[in-house]
């Protein structure tokens, strides 16, 4: 021990190491054991004869009461020897989350377990296990380390708590807290030993997601190691990104150096990986304005997700393309999060945007052949599932949801840029923080149709309508949707259809449905999220604004709302095929009366600067509403009127009817209700001498409904269902109306009934008295208008609080109890008079 002390303390950590983890799995196992030998069971009851009582119920409540005493049933815990093994699974699940919530262990236990026992160590003993046969007890404990699976996930679950803030973690001196001292060198050190623990790990088919889904034994319950290390490596890049530490490095700068340091470091634990990682890192990147820390750092992200970046080069897959085709759809998932984690660190756009193509491009070289970035052989396994969900979702945050698909008005001048040019749109467009959408990222059968959509006004299609036309012409669309469609998009599958959709329509009919309603919820998501940014300026911010600053809050409003009509129109046709139950097509109804909603109270706000309507954005938006979206909501209602079944024969449930037939009468409501605002709008033009002819094109009366409700019609209905009541001539039933209502004319009355004749109205099948006026004669001249009840006053009790009782959508207010001339007030002439 004198001779060689840092031996002699090296041989004694390791054994430390290796006997206190022994223990811990030895305690586990114990525990494991007690508790899954102990089951639940119910003593037998012997059957007794049951006692006669005349008073059943009595017996009854007495029987209850002893149950809910444990008297009857009583549950014991007997100890078996049958144990089941799921049982034992959920076991040491259960156990392993309670230790979890112990400390974490420190960086400075993490770091060295991982370099002396994981991949790095395992790599080297692979490469030296030919230079000497005999080990003695230094190398038996190093070894039996190093190949204990165990003890391998055991470090990377503590890094995982370390990283992600799950646990506590001691400092001296102080309480127990979420975040290490120093995170950010925590973030640098454990980094890239994760990813290389991923990468070394991928050549095992044992330790992968393939496994974990095809076996039945305790690994179910967990989650596989690549999952694991692949997880905790996202958490690093995540900490790095969004990182708030003043330091002279910038975000992107972080983790560029990290990332690389991490692909240098995976290169010699994984040697066959090498050859792609140098392929991806000789390549040229190019970067639209941005920042070169952030050029680099799209860079360093291409071998994880990239698209053909070499045209003339071999297929060169990425690690997303190559964890797809070898149906490791746990660690593609994870590898989604990290693009997620790494786009926080850029502040241009336009490379989101790039990103987020790339990766709903990756799906199409799926089945083309070529070496992946691990070459990793482990066939196709299971084409039952997929995880196109998880990538259109990142996809859609890095889009920026539906702001990247809204075309933004500038102000004249706009920080001394040309906005006319496409090179000054799409900088003002970066400047505000918005995704610039360029045509030749996608597919080059899209690139006309894209072309054409640009050119058009207000014109700026993304991802979110990308992925719904997609999804339409996959799912097909009704019969009733053929005209609407033939006649207002040219939209077929060659020039919208997605690799992505298509993948998942290959699947098992239950996953491509399951894909299909995650999809349908994240497109609904968009559009409700658009809607409320467009409700809070105009119901917060315009009704406090004047000036120039009001005109481009009205005019953003209106490219706000007319993104969402476009994702509306382009989910409508296949809705109905999204669910067996009519929830997207609900869903769709419901965000278009919402968008009626705003829509009229915008133009009400136009009241106070009338010249401003004549903008092109509300042109646009106007045109496209009458032109598109009218035909598709009318076609979406009849759609969800007849639907009535589900699955198997089914029917719909009444409260799912009732609930579709509520959204509809108040979609129509708020379309009667945005009609009355432009009648409103007409007449302020009107006023004001400017010329409003234009907006009569826009305004129409609702087609949505065939019937008028007079308030005669509803008499006759109410006379018609009253409970009817025998005949009786007593003249106690008889009631008399008095006109005069003065004390001196009542006297007159009975002094001389005579001169002032009294009209009684009999209950039965006596005669009324002559009339001099009848009680409905000045209905009859009431125009038909004024006869006409609105369906707002009937659908108030729906929810609809912005309508007073009594008053119909045309400002007409009416009530029966209280007309000028009622039959209960008859005048007379009186001769004395």
């Amino acid at each position: 021990e004198n001779d060689n002390p840092q031996v002699t303390n090296y041989e004694s950590t390791d054994q430390i190491v290796e006997r206190l983890f022994n223990l811990r799995s030895d305690a586990i196992t114990r525990a494991v054991e007690i508790m899954s030998s102990f089951v639940n069971v119910k003593p037998k009851r012997e059957a007794k004869a049951p006692k006669k009582s005349k008073d059943v119920v009595g017996t009854n409540h007495d029987s209850e009461s002893k149950a809910k005493n444990g008297e009857v049933y009583q549950t014991k815990l007997a100890k078996t020897s049958d144990v089941n093994p799921a049982t034992v699974a959920r076991n040491q699940k259960l156990i392993e989350d309670v230790l979890s919530l112990c400390p974490a262990l420190p960086l400075e236990f993490i770091a060295p377990a991982f370099r002396k026992f994981g991949a790095l160590a395992s790599a080297s003993k692979k490469t030296n296990r030919n230079d000497s046969d005999d080990e003695d007890n230094l190398q038996s404990n190093f070894s039996r380390l190093i190949y204990n699976m165990p003890f391998r996930r055991f470090i990377i679950t503590k890094s995982l708590l370390l990283v992600s803030g799950a646990s506590t973690v001691i400092r001296a001196g102080s309480r127990f807290c979420s975040i290490p001292s120093n995170p950010i060198a925590a973030y640098m050190s454990l980094g890239p030993l994760l990813l290389a623990e991923f990468c070394s790990l991928c050549y095992d088919l044992e330790n992968t997601s393939i496994a974990t889904k095809n076996s039945a034994s305790q690994s179910t319950h967990y989650l596989s190691l690549t999952q694991l290390s692949l997880r905790a490596f996202s958490f690093c890049v995540h900490g790095l990104s969004t990182s708030t530490t003043n330091q002279a490095m910038s975000n992107a700068q972080r983790v560029q150096f990290m990332i690389s340091n991490a692909i240098r470091i995976a290169s010699r634990a994984a040697p066959s990986s090498k050859d792609g990682w140098d392929y991806y890192q000789s390549l040229n990147v190019q970067g639209n304005n941005a920042p070169q820390d952030e050029i680099e750092l799209k860079k360093s992200l291409t071998p994880f997700v990239s698209f053909k970046v070499d045209a003339n080069a071999p297929v060169r897959l990425c690690l997303f393309s190559e964890l797809m085709r070898s149906s490791m759809y746990g660690e593609a998932i994870e590898c989604c999060h990290l693009i997620k984690a790494a786009a926080a660190s850029f502040s241009e756009p336009s490379i989101k945007h790039h990103l987020s193509v790339m990766l709903l491009r990756c799906f199409e070289q799926i089945k083309q052949v070529g070496v992946g970035l691990l070459s990793l052989d482990h066939g196709e396994g299971n084409q039952n599932e997929s995880c196109v969900c998880y990538a259109i979702d990142t996809a859609f945050e890095l889009n920026n949801n539906l702001d990247g698909d809204t075309f933004v008005p500038f102000p004249h001048g706009f920080l001394g840029l040309d906005l006319m040019s496409k090179k000054g749109f799409q900088l003002a467009r970066s400047k505000m923080g918005l995704t610039s959408m360029c045509p030749n990222y996608w597919p080059e059968k899209h690139l006309d149709r894209l072309m054409d959509e640009f050119s058009s006004q207000l014109g700026c299609p993304g991802t979110i309508q990308q992925i719904t036309w997609a999804l339409t012409v996959q799912l097909g669309c009704s019969s009733i949707f053929s005209e609407v469609m033939n006649s207002s998009s040219p939209v077929t599958k060659r020039n919208s259809g997605l690799a992505c959709i298509r993948s998942a329509s290959k699947t098992s009919g239950s996953n491509f449905a399951k894909e299909t309603r995650s999809i349908a919820n994240m497109i609904s998501a968009s559009i409700e999220s658009g809607l409320n940014s467009a409700e809070f300026v105009t119901a917060k911010l315009i009704p406090h604004m004047s000036g120039s600053t009001l005109n481009m809050a009205q005019r953003l409003v209106m490219c706000l709302l007319m993104s969402a009509s476009k994702v509306i129109h382009a989910s409508s046709p296949s809705a109905e095929f999204v669910d067996t139950s009519g929830s997207f097509a609900s869903l769709l109804l419901k965000s278009t009366k919402k968008l009626y909603s705003i829509l009229a109270r915008l133009l009400l706000s136009f009241l106070a600067n009338p010249h401003s309507l004549e903008s092109s954005e509300t042109k646009c938006l106007l045109k496209y509403l009458a032109s598109n979206l009218m035909q598709s909501v009318a076609a979406l209602l009849y759609t969800l009127q007849e639907k009535h079944e589900t699955t198997g024969g089914k029917f719909l449930t009444e409260n799912k009817i009732e609930t579709h037939g509520k959204i509809s009468a108040l979609l129509v409501c708020e379309k009667e209700k945005l009609d009355n605002a432009f009648l409103k709008i007409g007449a302020k033009l009107k006023h004001v001498g400017v010329r409003s002819d234009w907006l009569q094109e826009y305004s129409f009366i609702s087609l949505n409904r065939d019937f008028v409700i007079k308030r005669a019609d509803i008499q006759l209905a109410k006379e018609r269902e009253a409970p009817r009541t025998k005949k009786n001539t007593v003249s106690g039933d008889k009631r008399k109306i008095n006109c005069e209502t003065s004390g001196k004319m009542m006297k007159q009355k009975k002094n001389d009934k005579a001169a002032v004749p009294v009209a009684k109205i009999v209950e039965g099948d006596e005669e009324v008295d002559d009339v001099s006026h009848d009680s409905g004669g000045d209905e009859e001249f009431e125009s038909d208008d004024n006869d006409v009840v609105s369906l707002g006053n009937l659908t108030n009790d729906m929810g609809d609080n912005d309508l007073s009782e009594g008053e119909d959508l045309d400002g007409d207010s009416f009530n029966a109890d209280s007309n000028e001339h009622s039959s209960s007030e008859i005048e007379f002439d009186s001769e004395n008079e």
